[in-house]
């Protein structure tokens, strides 16, 4: 099986904490794998609060999206478990850029997940790529 290696942006831009619930646990009685997409995509929307960065200029037709995900599942998420999330960002181009969420285990500092979500901005009207606004060059 390959690897992926996912590297963790020296500087972190936002960080938050959650805790895993019932509703995230399978029938294996560990976290599911589809929650950790749930979590990043929550992550990803309080990122951006948090930089004073709108998702989307919605009234003239752009916004990001989600291009794809990478995720490296390190270790188990259990009922209870405080999760730690920390962001930052890798791989910064003029209408990309790679949101790389560190997800760890507060209580034993062990790492969860790593997820690399890239993004890029796009114009919802022209259905195209394009670039990204001043704003998120500014704070990333």
């Amino acid at each position: 099986m390959t690897r992926i290696e996912i590297n963790i942006p020296e500087k972190v831009l936002y960080e938050t904490i959650f805790t895993i619930k019932a509703a995230d646990i399978n029938f294996a009685n560990h976290m599911g794998n589809e929650r950790i997409l749930v979590f990043a995509n929550n992550v990803r929307t309080d990122f951006y609060k948090h930089l004073e960065l709108l998702e989307g200029d919605w009234e003239n037709g752009h916004g990001t999206i989600v291009a794809n995900h990478t995720v490296k599942y390190v270790s188990e998420g259990f009922l209870g478990d405080e999760i730690i999330c920390k962001v930052g960002i890798g791989a910064l181009t003029s209408c990309s850029f790679d949101m790389v969420m560190h997800f760890v285990k507060k209580e034993s500092n062990i790492t969860l997940a790593l997820v690399r979500s890239a993004v890029v901005y796009f114009d919802y009207k022209e259905r195209r790529i394009r670039e990204l606004p001043q704003s998120y060059t500014e704070r990333f």
